[in-house]
């Protein structure tokens, strides 16, 4: 019989050391994957509970395996394992296999993944592979005298195949707001795409001050005077860093604004604190000569780092500011606190804020910081303007918390051009 012969129990243990050696790959490659990854734009690393029971169950499936594959050696070469081989299956299938797919199932449903041919195969594989093992399971089961064992071991590999069906569900298609689904479709053999425009169109950096605001008017969060900088699109398309400056002459009922660089034209305003308008000069008049001194001046630097998945799927916009206040003639680092949060700002009007926002409005003119009313008027923007970046970065199919930086985050090392 060719099963008592040396060379065909060596070909089975390799056979089967070798699926299990993948098996345990895979695992740790995911949670590689998991824990590499950082905060940057719409994606951040998953919560903290969900990586540390992966990496439980990862250790705990290691040397599981370890010990499967050991008691395995014993039955092929020794007829002497350890333990009953069909009670280590069922031990493997629901200590190891089934809790691993399931923190698999949370973290998809909360990200998006690169569509391509090969990502569709990639989440094929599980399936197919599960598959088959549950019809080796039922044939095997007809022929095996342990009947409680063989239906433990068939209900793990359903729960398993379950859990690849939803996996492949969560990064294979789409759901929409109103629930319908909608299969993606691949554009590329191996280089995956994601989908760009859904997280970061008219998505754009807005910057909020207490100098921007006039002075006992404000009543809330509603009132707050916000000015645009930069669209994100613009700091990740531009081949350099991005340098933006912001010029006031301040005075208690009129301020004069010029705002220059970040790619777009200078803009150029005057803002009347009573009325809370602002009046645009005739196109082409925006010059030095407009804006006289003594003049505040925000100096910002953006940076854009580079996507780099699994770790950073987006990437990410790292900034600098420095601050030159009227009457003095040095540039230092703001004295006040630069917040993510409008409402922060709000709270303590010492302190400004700096965050990401999507406006209502179907597309942002590239060239203006601020809303035109007409060619000769406008107004700042403010919150009722803007659809907070949480609800637009709601995360993969089950519309997830948004963990990645919904600001840019302030390195102290840029070159700040001041």
């Amino acid at each position: 019989m060719p099963e008592n012969k040396f060379w065909f129990k060596l070909v089975k243990f390799l056979v089967l050391f070798l699926l299990d050696a993948a098996d345990l790959f895979s695992d740790w490659m995911f949670f590689r994957d998991v824990a590499i990854a950082k905060n940057g734009l719409a994606y951040g690393p998953p919560r903290n509970e969900l990586k540390h029971a992966l990496l439980a169950f990862s250790v705990i499936g290691t040397l599981i395996s370890l010990f499967e594959m050991t008691n395995l050696w014993r039955d092929i070469f020794r007829r002497n394992p350890w333990c009953d081989i069909d009670l280590v299956k069922v031990i493997v299938i629901w200590i190891e296999d089934v809790p691993l797919l399931i923190i698999n199932v949370l973290i998809a449903a909360c990200r998006e993944e690169a569509i391509s041919y090969f990502q569709l195969a990639k989440a094929c594989i599980p399936i197919i592979g599960i598959g088959i093992r549950i019809i080796c399971s039922l044939c095997q089961s007809c022929k095996n005298s342990r009947v409680v064992y063989g239906i433990l071991n068939i209900l793990g590999l359903f729960a398993a195949f379950g859990c690849t069906i939803a996996i492949f569900l969560f990064t294979q298609t789409e759901r929409y707001p109103d629930g319908r689904l909608n299969f993606k479709i691949p554009h590329s053999v191996v280089e995956g795409e994601y989908d760009h425009e859904k997280y970061f169109a008219n998505v754009s950096v807005y910057f909020s001050h207490k100098i921007f605001d006039p002075p006992g008017q404000q009543t809330g969060l509603g009132d707050s005077n916000i000015l645009r900088l930069l669209k994100i699109d613009d700091v990740k398309s531009a081949p350099d860093d991005l340098y933006i400056n912001v010029t006031i002459n301040d005075k208690p009922t009129y301020a004069n604004y010029m705002i220059e660089g970040g790619g777009s034209a200078t803009e150029c305003f005057f803002f009347d604190k009573i009325t809370n308008k602002i009046n645009i000069p005739v196109k082409g008049s925006c010059r030095t000569s407009f804006i006289t001194k003594p003049t505040d001046v925000f100096y910002f630097t953006f940076h854009f780092i580079k996507p780099s998945p699994p770790g950073l799927i987006f990437g990410d916009i790292s900034y600098n500011m420095k601050y030159k206040s009227a009457g003095s003639s040095t540039c230092q680092y703001p004295n006040f606190t630069i917040e993510n949060e409008i409402s922060d700002h709000i709270d303590n009007t010492d302190e400004a804020a700096l965050q990401y926002y999507r406006a209502t409005v179907s597309e942002v003119p590239d060239n203006f910081h601020i809303q035109y009313t007409s060619p000769t008027d406008g107004n700042f923007y403010h919150p009722k303007d803007f659809i907070d970046i949480q609800d637009v970065w709601k995360m993969g199919f089950a519309y997830c918390k948004c963990t990645g930086s919904l600001s840019p985050n302030r390195d102290a090392d840029l070159l700040v051009k001041c």
